[in-house]
């Protein structure tokens, strides 16, 4: 009994953690904090309602991530990325997504498909009014994530979370600045992530590597283009 105190007290400071860190992703990821501004302890602490020690665990956190960047005696501020970056963090996200259809090819179970396709149905549930940028590009991540799991490959998993913020903060920029794009994307996504649902059903490595190299590096060139001059 004497313990209960403690563990309650560690959980509710993990849980307020988690909070402010999640808080915080959303507000990066939507661009609502813009690239390149100061994030004082201090001022996120008093405007989020908690103490300073879970808003320094979420900045280390997205640090990890890749949405902040903490300076020693200037403290942190939201990431910010040139075409070089972002050419960076494709051509890493293009080896481990050839990793992720090769072996989720050799190990997903009946149950990783049934998530796959879980997620292309929540995708055909939505109507045209439902089908906005938040809500497509939570479901692509979702996606891609689920593919990961279906890999069974726990370090391939965790090397992916470091970019999945970063890709997910790529999307929401390039969909909310590229009007032609987004209309084509919403159209054809549900198209474009079924071959891979296929590709895994029918333990096809060959073309999955070729798909997803596809996949990828046509992000790349929709991304990119923003970027150009921000050498």
């Amino acid at each position: 009994m004497a313990e209960s105190p403690l563990s309650l007290g560690i959980a509710t400071r993990r849980v307020l953690a988690d909070v402010v860190t999640d808080d915080l992703r959303d507000a990066i990821i939507a661009h609502e904090l813009e690239p390149g501004r100061r994030l004082a302890e201090d001022d996120l602490a008093n405007q989020m309602g908690v103490s300073r020690g879970p808003v320094r665990e979420a900045l280390a956190r997205l640090e990890r991530e890749g949405l902040v960047v903490i300076e020693r005696h200037k403290g942190a501020r939201i990431a910010s990325w040139a075409k070089g970056d972002v050419e960076e963090i494709f051509s890493l996200r293009l080896v481990l997504e050839e990793l992720a259809i090769e072996w989720a090819c050799r190990n997903a179970t009946a149950a990783d498909i049934n998530a796959l396709e879980s997620i292309l149905k929540d995708f055909r549930k939505l109507d045209d009014k439902s089908r906005t940028i938040k809500a497509v590009s939570k479901l692509d991540l979702e996606f891609h994530s689920t593919l990961f799991l279906s890999a069974h490959h726990d370090r391939l998993y965790r090397a992916w979370e470091i970019l999945r913020s970063q890709i997910h903060s790529f999307l929401i920029y390039t969909w909310t600045r590229d009007e032609s794009i987004n209309k084509s994307l919403m159209n054809s996504w549900d198209k474009d992530h079924q071959i891979f649902v296929d590709i895994v059903k029918k333990r096809d490595i060959d073309r999955g590597k070729r798909e997803i190299k596809f996949h990828v590096e046509r992000g790349l060139t929709r991304v990119s283009k923003h970027f150009v001059g921000h050498d």
